[in-house]
């Protein structure tokens, strides 16, 4: 090694190193982490994209006790996983787990075992760059870099790096030097990177005082220059009108009529309410009640218009349905804002 590198290597070797140790003491504790297995794993880090760990935690736990294996998730239903999900958002996710859950099931069948390696992860549905190299490394220690938000950011302010190609290329050559310093341990320096990421080095005020690498960070005098601040999306604005239709189930229940969505915001296979206008056979509903609800999917800001109308039993057998009744205390997997709005409506009935 010649003299001019050496200074980089022990670069690397030294924050290596200290991220490990202060990780080895701080690190939070999670479900995930206490039996890294490639399956839970795989469900957390599907789970945590673009979600932030809080939020990921109640459901990570619910789809673990419901789906403890690989193969319990492929022989569940899609709309069992959709009522898991709900919520969560992103719910391509939740295809491409199942999707996944299917195609690693057909493997352990045939005796072939768990992908175990980044080229065979990256066959799985779902399965990124990012997100190949973190099973690798957390479930196999096997010496393969990650790169999420969170790495992006931690890098970017220890080399000063402002910007960089949409590959990310240089954030992921040092992310690998890091992942290869052969003293540490694979597992830990990653999810260390991303720990350090989400506890101390935040995008906005970064506790830099209290960072195990501040020594070797060139960029902590104006941490928040790096990586270049992104440009403010463009939102696009969207005008929605559904219909609610609901009659009484008995004394004491509803039932709402949902259809599953084959395009649109929600994508194929979620349940929603349908749009005002396209059933057939509604001269008997009563109109009960109007309401407005906003939200916010990707780059959309979207304003859903909701006319509660209320049938009769006469009303509802003339009705030309495609979609399915359900009980307001057993819904299927149904997006957040549908959720939201079932919720209000309850609540009016209530007071």
């Amino acid at each position: 090694m010649s003299v001019k590198n050496k200074p980089k290597t022990l670069k690397y070797r030294s924050i290596a190193k200290s991220l490990s140790l202060w990780f080895q003491t701080h690190a939070r504790t999670l479900p995930w982490r206490s039996h890294p297995d490639p399956y839970s794993v795989w469900i957390s880090e599907i789970m945590l994209q673009q979600t932030q760990v809080t939020a990921v935690l109640p459901y990570f736990k619910k789809f673990m006790t419901h789906f403890p294996t690989v193969q319990d998730l492929a022989h569940a239903s899609l709309d069992e996983v959709y009522v898991l999900w709900a919520g969560l958002g992103y719910y391509s996710r939740a295809r491409n787990l199942h999707r996944g859950a299917i195609t690693i099931a057909e493997r352990l069948q045939n005796g072939q075992g768990f992908p175990q390696n980044r080229e065979e992860w990256l066959l799985i549905p779902g399965v990124g760059e990012y997100t190949a190299g973190a099973i690798c490394s957390i479930a196999f220690s096997q010496r393969e870099p990650i790169v999420d938000g969170n790495v992006v950011r931690v890098i970017s302010r220890l080399q000063s790096i402002k910007t960089f190609d949409s590959k990310k290329t240089v954030i992921w050559k040092h992310a690998l030097a890091l992942v290869k310093v052969p003293s540490v341990q694979p597992e830990v320096l990653n999810q260390s990177l991303m720990e350090l990421g989400a506890l101390i080095c935040k995008p906005k005020n970064p506790n830099c005082s209290e960072c195990p690498v501040s020594q070797y960070c060139s960029g902590q005098k104006y941490p928040e220059r790096y990586p270049a601040p992104k440009l403010k999306k463009e939102w696009k604005l969207l005008q929605e009108h559904k219909w609610i239709l609901i009659h009484k189930e008995n004394l004491s229940g509803l039932r709402v009529y949902f259809e599953k969505n084959k395009k649109g915001i929600w994508r194929e296979g979620l349940w929603d309410f349908p749009n005002a206008g396209v059933i057939l056979g509604l001269k008997t509903a009563k109109v009960k009640e109007e309401f407005n609800l906003r939200y916010v999917v990707t780059t959309h800001k979207i304003e859903r218009k909701h006319t509660v109308l209320e049938l009769t039993a006469k009303g509802l057998g003339r009705l030309q349905l495609n979609g399915s009744w359900f009980s307001t205390h057993d819904l299927p997997g149904v997006p957040a804002p549908v959720k939201k709005a079932i919720l209000k409506l309850l609540k009016t009935r209530e007071s």
